[in-house]
């Protein structure tokens, strides 16, 4: 493939960055989509999702997944979130299809992954827990 010249990967990154940005100030509304998206990005669908499979390697709905999936797994390290709770501010107003979603894109229930996530919290494994003094 052609390497790019550096001013078109930054238009790139600014690009993606900008995107990410859009898809974080739109994070709990479940009505957000590929066209709201490409809407809020000054862009046709068509034109969203040629330069998102360049830069990105995907589509623009997967990267609004991706990007709802990274915040689900870092709201539910919060032990006073439930899941229903996680799926909402997420964009999801329905528990059993996020979790389903969650489980698609994680591989594992999100019930799971916080069970997973206090196991390791409690044993102070991959996590700083402060030690008594």
């Amino acid at each position: 493939a052609p390497t790019q010249l550096p001013e078109f990967e930054e238009l790139d990154k600014a690009l993606f960055n900008k995107g990410v940005s859009v898809i974080e100030a739109n994070l709990s509304d479940p009505d957000f989509g590929v066209d709201s998206f490409a809407k809020a990005m000054n862009m046709s669908r068509s034109t969203l999702s040629r330069k998102l499979k360049i830069i990105y390697g995907g589509t623009p709905l997967d990267l609004i997944r991706d990007i709802r999936m990274r915040h689900a797994k870092s709201l539910l390290s919060n032990p006073n979130l439930n899941v229903s709770d996680v799926a909402e501010a997420v964009g999801f107003p329905d528990r059993r299809y996020f979790s389903s979603s969650f489980k698609k894109a994680i591989g594992m229930s999100p019930s799971d992954y916080q069970r997973r996530l206090r196991g390791l919290n409690e044993t102070g494994s991959e996590t700083n827990t402060e030690k008594d003094n």
